[in-house]
């Protein structure tokens, strides 16, 4: 009897004890944990940076690099798009070793949109261009305009410009010339799938005083991701120029393929 009694104490005893500590373990300060660091908020410029090149090498090594970058920021109704270009090319003569420099170009733009409704808006853009082989000290151009979406959906954006625009332009052995000119203007983005885009920009400037004078900017780009932000492209250029310096052509064409990233 004693014997038994003492077992049962026994396990009374336990049993306080392990409910004790469970007690104690569900009533302890839990472990400090540092703060969770806030993610960083994403940019509000969407930016992209374009490399393209080609080269060839036999009875003449010629090399043609360019490199852009473009970066767009929208908030509320207001649009800001900013982009430059710069262009190198070069022409050996495996004979002689002749070098000669074959494109030399650099330009700039910034355009700005107050967005009306959801397919009209009114713009200010203004870009500038120098290119040495074509004898264009310098090009720059003031154009506000009004905008219209013709089209506007997920896949497909089409969009005109138009207004006046003011030409500010110097070319070696003409001086230099101010003028105003009307500015039209398009512009297709056309998403073909998830990966393949094309975009496609022209814009006229004839002079208000003589139609004669005008200048045409086309650019064609096809874009196919290779990467979530890296993408290769093909680029196609031309500028044109109905009265261009003395001595020079009025076209420069231009066909590239390169890398671009988005970031």
């Amino acid at each position: 009897m004693n014997q038994q009694f003492q077992s049962i104490c026994l396990a009374l005893s336990v049993a306080t004890v392990s409910t004790l500590a469970a007690e104690l373990s569900t009533n302890a300060p839990a472990a400090t944990k540092p703060p969770a660091i806030p993610p960083k908020p994403p940019s509000p410029w969407q930016s992209t940076a374009s490399m393209n090149a080609s080269a060839s090498r036999g009875n003449a090594d010629t090399l043609l690099m360019q490199a852009a970058i473009t970066s767009l920021r929208k908030w509320d109704k207001n649009e800001i798009a900013l982009g430059a270009d710069a262009t190198y090319g070069s022409n050996s003569d495996p004979t002689t070793r002749k070098e000669t420099t074959t494109a030399q170009n650099y330009g700039l733009y910034a355009q700005y949109n107050r967005i009306l409704s959801d397919r009209v808006y009114l713009g200010l853009r203004s870009d500038a261009r120098q290119d040495r082989i074509a004898f264009v000290d310098y090009r720059a151009t003031v154009a506000p305009a009004l905008g219209y979406y013709v089209v506007k959906n997920d896949r497909l954006k089409v969009k005109t410009e138009s207004g006046p625009a003011f030409i500010f332009e110097s070319l070696q052995g003409a001086g230099t010339a101010n003028y105003l000119t009307v500015r039209l203007a398009e512009e297709v983005q056309w998403k073909i799938n998830d990966r393949a885009s094309i975009i496609q920009g022209m814009e006229y400037l004839p002079q208000v005083a003589d139609f004669g004078n005008f200048v045409i900017n086309l650019n064609l780009g096809l874009s196919t991701k290779i990467t979530e932000k890296a993408s290769a492209t093909i680029t196609f250029q031309d500028f044109y120029r109905s009265v261009p310096a003395p001595g020079r052509r009025g076209n420069d064409l231009r066909l590239m393929a390169g890398i671009s990233y988005s970031f």
